[in-house]
């Protein structure tokens, strides 16, 4: 009874509900004959007011909404601050992570290939896989050492019992030393240098250590191979500590410098330290030279590459003394050291050099190696007898200070007999300094650390 009440009596509605319905009842269908009360509300609950607000206008929202989203300075400066700290470290870690991936593959490409160039048998070394090592050296920044790898790995090979490998792997390094990049030469030399005074601590040894080198299996068919071996292992090793390609510390140019004068040639390219270095190196590369039952494929390629590397150390000498005796003051050098680097040109370096090349080249031959028939670069026989009779000229002119001052008149008797004596006076003593040089120059070997060498290791001093 009490639900038919309540449909009896329903709520009543306001007037705006009322004129709504009213107003709409031309336009929207009539109740069921069968419901009953007010029509069904939306969602929400019963007698609820839609709130109104007045939204601001297009440009006041733009800021406003522009202003809201605009974050604060100093979350900005720390995020701006953090993520250039993130990328710098993902760049640093990433360069990184590269250069290790890049000398992973390096290294075991170098190690195959490595193990190809040295093989111990009767071939020689090709020359696809030497210039695939030494094309390692252009392939690589300078920034990077590379050269600790790569001279580990030689040393490696060069302490193997057969001979043939230590004697590729002699030659891998006398190609990296001639042929590898200009960029890489100071690192070569100075890491060699470096590992030859630091011990193995696989062999409890020093690096590159001529006990340790030589000791191979002797047997009598290798005799004669083993110490052609020896004393190229001398010069191999004298060459990658002294000098690097074909000898650019003496052809080369110094470079200029505006803020600073030009140093003398005799502090650069023609300094007394390359004078003695290559004195050595012409005596080692002549030893080198193969005596009867040395020739093979292995010891030929060897000999044509030290041949090659005196006629390129000829004509390097050759550019620096051309460069100093054109100059009108000798590009500033010292004329004594001038003179010296003549009489070594003239007396040893060429002629010996032309020598050698003679000679080997008849043996070449047979395994179709050629050598140059000149010597590339030259001295005119005028600047040649200017630069050793500087020590001459300066005499003279003194003395003809000397008789100008004093107001006597010198004829050219005088002038002839004068000189003839300190002519032969330089001849002497030049002949006294070729006589002692040898001594001198063991005792520098002993004093210095670079030229770590004992001549009896290396030199066979049996007959032919």
């Amino acid at each position: 009874e009490e639900e038919e009440e309540e449909e009896d009596y329903p709520p009543p509605r306001s007037r705006t509900s009322a004129k709504r319905s009213s107003a709409g009842t031309s336009r929207r269908p009539p109740p069921s004959a069968g419901r009953r009360g007010p029509p069904p509300r939306r969602g929400g609950r019963p007698g609820s007011v839609v709130p109104y607000t007045r939204q601001p206008a297009g440009p006041t929202a733009f800021l406003q909404r522009l202003g809201e989203s605009m974050p604060d300075t100093t979350a900005l400066r720390e995020a701006a601050a953090a993520s250039v700290k993130a990328a710098r470290e993902t760049t640093s870690s990433l360069s990184s992570n590269i250069y290790r991936d890049l000398k992973g593959l390096t290294s075991s490409e170098l190690e195959q290939v490595m193990l190809k160039a040295t093989k111990p048998d009767d071939t020689p070394a090709k020359g696809k896989h030497v210039e695939r090592l030494v094309g390692v050296t252009y392939q690589i920044s300078p920034r990077y050492d590379i050269y600790d790898a790569v001279l580990r790995k030689l040393w490696g090979k060069m302490c193997e019992k057969d001979w043939r490998t230590t004697m590729k792997a002699l030659y891998v390094l006398h190609r990296f030393s001639a042929d590898g990049a200009p960029e890489h030469a100071a690192s070569l030399k100075a890491r060699l240098r470096e590992l030859r005074r630091t011990k193995d601590p696989k062999r409890k040894d020093k690096f590159f250590n001529s006990k340790q080198l030589l000791a191979g299996d002797a047997k009598p068919e290798n005799i004669k191979f083993r110490a052609f071996m020896s004393r190229y292992a001398h010069y191999v090793l004298l060459r990658a500590q002294c000098f690097s390609g074909m000898f650019e510390e003496i052809s080369s140019e110094p470079k200029v410098d505006k803020k600073k004068p030009p140093k003398p040639i005799t502090s650069t390219a023609l300094r007394t330290e390359h004078l003695e270095a290559a004195s050595m190196l012409l005596k080692a590369g002549l030893a080198c030279q193969l005596k009867d039952g040395e020739e093979c494929e292995n010891t030929a390629i060897a000999v044509e590459r030290v041949a090659s590397d005196l006629i390129g150390l000829t004509s390097a000498v050759a550019m620096a003394l051309n460069r100093a005796l054109k100059d009108v003051d000798l590009k500033g050098g010292d004329p004594a050291l001038v003179k010296k680097w003549c009489e070594f040109y003239s007396e040893q370096l060429l002629p010996q050099t032309k020598s050698m090349v003679k000679k080997t080249s008849s043996r070449l031959d047979a395994y179709g190696l050629f050598l140059p028939s000149r010597m590339g670069t030259s001295v005119s026989r005028e600047l040649l007898s200017k630069g050793l009779n500087l020590d001459t000229e300066a005499g003279m002119e003194s003395i003809a200070e000397e008789e100008d001052e004093e107001g006597g008149d010198a004829t050219d008797d005088a002038s002839k007999s004068s000189s003839e004596p300190s002519v032969e006076k330089a001849e002497e003593a030049q002949d006294e300094d070729t006589v002692d040089a040898e001594p001198e120059a063991d005792e520098d070997e002993e004093v210095e650390d670079e030229y770590e060498y004992e001549e009896e290791e290396y030199y066979d001093d049996e007959d032919e």
